[in-house]
């Protein structure tokens, strides 16, 4: 946001830090959307003014995508002038001369760059590096880039290269979700549009342990940089919230002059004052409204407890990293700060394996191989495990019961692969092992709310969020929610989980 008098940092501190706001955020967080989400989730206000009015007043909206865009990508707020960034070049379209407007992307290649010629809001070399978090966040087509984090489960998604071709390799998930592969695509040497892919279940976890096993750093000054980071966010959007609420209060009380200086017999421009003087006492109770609410949603204040805990979880990153409030968008951004590149490349002699190279931002380089098993291998389970699953299914076991019994017995698939009720379902299938089903009274509908009155069941989870049965059960797979299993009834091991409003808030924005 710029003042009405040229190239000139606005002097509205109100202004000043709603914008700095925005480039602060956009350091942290792994995307343009996220941030966006951000600010839609903390009500966060744009100010805008009107242009070629002097001295034009301030409005303060939502902030959108294309504002957004705007300013990551102005090079304004470097304090950069720059000329002939949209050049015009004339082009034969359907016979005709038209002229075409490119976009040249690389600063090298503008044809005018002046650095230094006003105040700017931030570095050329953090605009430099926001540019380039903006090109890898774009669509990973032709492997161009490593795209945002998102929510899928592969956990190498963005930074797995092909280690025959260098391409970067794609993800493919199956129906279910529950199983993913590494593929890459278009090597033209190889004579086939497959280059070679990779199941990545398996892969995904060796890098998970060598990612845990390698980033433990001095627990204090770890503890006290994320103290810091946390502390200087809340201090930042403190003193956005308190210019924002001075402006307003300043508003009503120039509104509230002007009325009081008026003639009073003059009605006609009394009866304007005073309209204006109401609506910026009404402006002035929204945004302190605001306010309260943010602070009660995003506890803008830090607590002694709420620092003993940043502490704590700070001393030890494998709970956070497994805790169910960390998403799949959240582990991979981790990833990504530590982690340049993870190369795959396929052996076969002397036997099948996976090499698999971890490329460090720091510059330091770690291999792994993992087994790589043929076609038809996943299927090839130890005899012992195959008789522990006929033992289970003789004794009425659910599939999913099976399955749990099996990890917990620290069995495994042939492949290595923890059992799900699916594998379970699939290897019955295969090796011809009849389930023993029960005899087993009139089943009644389960209630939507446990006898505890705080856990939810499937039904429940149903009529709270309008979705159907195959939703949550998608929902609990992709750990969206953390699912118990308990016999309630004539129900065997029937769903139960909490959702509290943390979780409700993103099973709506899922819904």
């Amino acid at each position: 946001m710029w003042g009405g008098r040229g190239l000139e940092i606005d002097p509205d501190e109100a202004v000043q830090s709603a914008v700095r706001a925005i480039f602060a955020r956009f350091a942290i967080e792994p995307s343009a959307r996220a941030v966006l989400r951000w600010a839609q989730r903390s009500n966060v206000l744009m100010p805008i003014r009107a242009r070629g009015i002097a001295n034009a007043e301030v409005k303060w909206t939502r902030l959108g995508n294309v504002r957004l865009n705007n300013m990551l990508r102005n090079p304004v707020y470097a304090g950069i002038y720059v000329y002939g960034r949209h050049p015009t070049r004339k082009q034969l379209v359907g016979g005709e001369i038209r002229k075409v407007r490119t976009r040249l992307a690389e600063p090298k290649d503008w044809p005018v760059r002046i650095e230094g010629a006003h105040p700017a809001y931030l570095t050329w070399e953090r605009f430099v590096k926001n540019q380039g978090k903006l090109r890898q966040n774009t669509s990973q087509r032709a492997g161009a880039s490593q795209g945002a984090p998102r929510e899928g489960l592969a956990l190498l998604a963005g930074l797995a290269l092909c280690g025959r071709c260098g391409r970067r390799m794609s993800v493919r998930y199956d129906r279910s979700s529950s199983r993913w592969q590494y593929s890459c695509y278009g090597d033209s040497s190889h004579g086939e549009r497959l280059c070679w892919s990779v199941a990545g279940a398996s892969i995904d976890r060796a890098v998970e342990k060598l990612f845990l096993q390698t980033m433990v750093p001095e627990e204090l000054e770890l503890s006290l940089a994320v103290e810091r980071e946390v502390h200087g966010q809340a201090d930042s959007r403190e003193r956005t919230w308190q210019t924002r609420i001075e402006q307003a209060r300043y508003e009503a009380r120039r509104a509230e002059r002007r009325y009081k200086a008026v003639d009073p017999d003059n009605r006609v421009v009394a009866r304007t004052l005073e309209a204006e003087w109401e609506q910026r006492l009404r402006d002035l109770e929204t945004v302190e409204q605001q306010y309260a609410e943010a602070r009660r949603a995003h506890r803008v204040e830090l607590s002694p407890l709420d620092r003993r805990r940043i502490r704590e979880l700070a001393r030890d990153l494998p709970a956070v990293w497994r805790a169910s409030t960390t998403s799949a968008a959240d582990k991979k951004a981790m990833l990504r700060l530590v982690i340049e590149a993870i190369a795959l490349h396929p052996v076969d002699v002397p036997r099948r394996v996976t090499r698999v190279r971890v490329l460090w931002t720091a510059g330091a380089v770690n291999e792994l191989e993992l087994a790589r098993p043929g076609r038809g291998e996943a299927h090839r389970h130890d005899p012992a495990v195959l008789e522990r699953i006929r033992e289970l299914a003789a004794a009425a076991a659910h599939d999913e019961e099976i399955a749990r019994r099996l990890n917990v017995d620290g069995l495994r698939t042939g492949t290595g692969r923890p059992w799900t009720e699916a594998l379970v379902r699939q290897t019955r299938s295969t090796k011809r092992i009849e389930r023993v089903a029960p005899d087993r009274p009139r089943m009644h509908p389960l209630p939507h709310r446990h006898p505890d009155g705080r856990r939810y069941s499937v039904p429940g989870a149903m009529a709270r969020f309008s979705v159907s049965k195959q939703v949550v059960h998608r929902w609990i797979r992709q750990g969206l929610v953390t699912a118990t299993r308990e016999d309630f009834g004539t129900h065997r091991n029937a769903y139960w989980f909490d959702i509290d409003d943390a979780i409700a808030a993103r099973l709506t924005a899922w819904a």
